[in-house]
């Protein structure tokens, strides 16, 4: 198996790339509460080759410091994957450190491909040569119940796949689940203030504008999903788990979709994702002593100065399947689900002065939404005009999204 050095400078600027990769690559982590004196700026390089027929996408972020918000993209790079049968494909920026290939186009088995990029200070990289391994078809995809190794109970969603001639081996899972959200408060009226002033105010009810009850939403994979058949008798992979969901979890309340792309790589891809499986596994100590420093990939800078470069350009065949599920197909007579937040009804006052009003500052600052009127009074729940909800609990944009998915099947 080909060898990814891990190269070990002893200071804190190789924590803080290493760490931004990590939450580039996966972003499963909650963040960091500090600031860190010692910082390091480089590239970082997510860039996938496939077999596919498509526009081939490049994203280029820089390393940041831990009280920042986020990567922010490397725009105005220059961007090409070069074959070496003197193919060129040149690529455009459509969103901050984003880049397209101008055109169409696919990995071809029998040529090598290199990625190519030259940043707006004149900075230029370059990968070394990938060639498109061995392609595999995805047999089967599917959902089951069943009990997890901490014997919590759910949905496993499961692959199969083989290869006869035994040249694939090296496979990395990713997938994108789309799941049916529905406001369990919705109402189709809203309350807005239509004036307010130092001894009057005016409220309104009136009928929304938009759907807001029926929303999907859309999260990738968390975790880095790789397997190797290497050593097998056969190349072949049997109930894979790629995702298990616990069956108190609301995504699966109503109807689930999970899109899963079985990527065949080569052994230095692969050995670059195991390495990098193994330092997220164990991010929450990225500050201890014992620290795993920068996590070389085979991206390199031209001039030979030894630029520390973060992310690996990969060549790899594509294949894809998608599933749907309803929870009753697998919990036909238990009840759903509890939304993902307790949902419970606020009447507020409209009591006090201009400034100081409960119910007219949740609604200019949007921190709750109406569900009706307060038909009864109490001090439990308040003694103001209107029955109140939590924004995800009547507004189901406030999770997803209103628009139906290109994809969607009922």
């Amino acid at each position: 198996m080909t060898k990814i050095p891990i190269y070990r400078p002893y200071k804190l600027s190789s924590k803080i790339i290493l760490f931004s990769f990590l939450l580039f690559m996966i972003g499963c982590v909650e963040p960091y509460e500090g600031e860190v004196a010692d910082y390091e700026d480089v590239l970082v390089v997510n860039a996938n080759l496939t077999n596919e027929l498509t526009r081939q996408e490049v994203r280029l972020t820089r390393s940041y410091r831990f009280e920042e918000d986020g990567p922010r993209g490397e725009s105005n790079a220059q961007v090409q994957i070069i074959g070496d049968d003197g193919s060129v494909y040149p690529f455009e920026e459509t969103d901050p450190g984003t880049y397209l290939s101008l055109e169409t186009f696919a990995a071809r088995p029998d040529i090598a491909y290199s990625l190519s990029i030259e940043t707006q200070e004149g900075r230029s990289y370059t990968s070394e040569a990938m060639q498109l391994p061995s392609t595999t078809t995805l047999e089967d995809l599917y959902a089951e119940r069943t009990t997890n190794d901490d014997g919590e109970e759910g949905i496993g969603i499961f692959v199969d796949s083989y290869d006869p001639e035994a040249q694939s081996r090296y496979y990395h899972f990713k997938f994108e689940e789309t799941y049916k959200i529905i406001a369990p408060y919705w109402s189709p009226y809203d309350a807005v203030v239509i004036s307010e002033g130092e001894d009057t105010f005016s409220l309104n009810v009136i009928q929304r504008e938009r759907e807001e009850q029926v929303c999907y939403a859309t999260d990738m994979a968390k975790e880095i999903l790789i397997h190797s058949t290497l050593g097998l008798a056969e190349d072949r992979i049997t109930r894979f788990m790629v995702r298990f969901i616990k069956n108190d979890n609301y995504i699966i309340s109503y109807r689930y979709s999970i899109l899963v792309e079985q990527h065949v790589q080569n052994p230095a891809a692969f050995a670059y994702y195991e390495t990098l499986r193994g330092l997220s596994k164990s991010s929450e100590n990225i500050f201890s002593e014992d620290q795993p420093g920068f996590l070389g990939g085979n991206i390199l800078a031209t001039d030979g100065s030894g630029e520390n470069v973060a992310g690996f350009f990969e060549v790899s065949s594509v294949d894809q399947k998608r599933i749907f599920f309803d929870y009753e197909d697998f919990y036909p007579d238990e009840e759903k689900p509890p939304h993902t937040t307790a949902c419970l009804f606020t009447a507020p006052t409209t009591s006090g002065r201009l400034g100081e009003r409960e119910l007219l500052n949740a609604i200019y600052e949007d921190r709750l939404r109406f569900y009706d009127y307060n038909r009864n009074p109490n001090e439990t729940i308040g003694t103001g005009p209107f029955l109140m909800i939590r924004p995800e609990c009547g507004d189901c944009t406030v999770l997803g999204s209103n628009k139906v998915p290109d994809f969607w099947e009922e």
